[in-house]
């Protein structure tokens, strides 16, 4: 049978058989991999990609803190803080070569992202108790300090008239038995109640979290931009070699 002939000799046909595959007397074919997990590999997103969604993620972490003071907006809200602070974190800082100058980077970026989602909150909150809410006057009978991981303060109102305001509330240290506070609340329940402030306030929370948002995105495209010019800089460095320096060892070579 043909099977039985040795490898490379004619066969009854006059035919000479070759092997092939990994018998080849070459040494092995290396075959192009095709599997489906290789095809599905992704090449990671470019500094110019990265840099075209650095606002896009900033709009996100800005939008869920305005969100977050709306009760019932609070879990969506924060997946979409939480989505675009950490695209921000894990994509941008990478690009930078050095890993001290990433570790630096991330906390810079995070710094501005958590302050546009934290002024962003207090905005929404008081442009709603401005617009749709009610004050009411009342006064500190009682203040309950709560330990945990934080101190925490709740006071107890005690109203001047006959109303449907919430009778605690969170405050701070300096609050006082016997002071007397504003109380402002939204009979709709649709942000938590506060001490009313004066009339125009959201107004400074919002301008704050707008200088934070565009600080962030300055930070994460002035990151994006020392990625490129430092990586450059290492390829040109690396092409010409250590050889191409002019000093005492280039000078014992000629």
């Amino acid at each position: 049978m043909m099977m039985e002939q040795h490898q490379g000799e004619p066969a009854a046909n006059g035919l000479r058989l070759v092997p092939a595959g990994r018998h080849q007397r070459e040494g092995p074919v290396e075959r192009p991999p095709h599997t489906g997990r290789t095809r599905g590999l992704r090449r990671p997103a470019g500094p110019r990609q990265v840099a075209l969604l650095i606002p896009a993620a900033a709009l996100l972490i800005l939008v869920s803190g305005a969100a977050s003071s709306l009760r019932w907006m609070f879990v969506p809200s924060l997946a979409l803080g939480l989505a675009g602070g950490i695209w921000l974190i894990v994509t941008v800082p990478p690009l930078l070569p050095h890993p001290a100058l990433s570790r630096l980077m991330m906390t810079l970026l995070a710094v501005p992202a958590v302050a546009a989602a934290v002024l962003a909150s207090f905005a929404s909150q008081g442009f709603v108790l401005e617009t749709r809410g009610a004050v009411r006057s009342g006064e500190v009978t009682r203040v309950i300090e709560h330990q945990g991981k934080t101190t925490s303060y709740e006071c107890v109102i005690r109203y001047h008239s006959v109303t449907e305001a919430p009778g605690t509330l969170n405050c701070g240290k300096s609050d006082h038995v016997g002071a007397t506070v504003q109380v402002a609340w939204d009979p709709g329940g649709l942000v938590e109640p506060d001490f009313a402030e004066a009339k125009g306030t959201y107004r400074f929370f919002a301008i704050l979290a707008m200088v934070s948002e565009i600080a962030l995105v300055i930070l994460g495209e002035l990151t994006v931009a020392m990625g490129v010019v430092l990586r450059a800089a290492h390829r040109v460095s690396a092409a010409r070699g250590p050889g191409t320096a002019d000093g005492p060892e280039a000078a014992v070579g000629r």
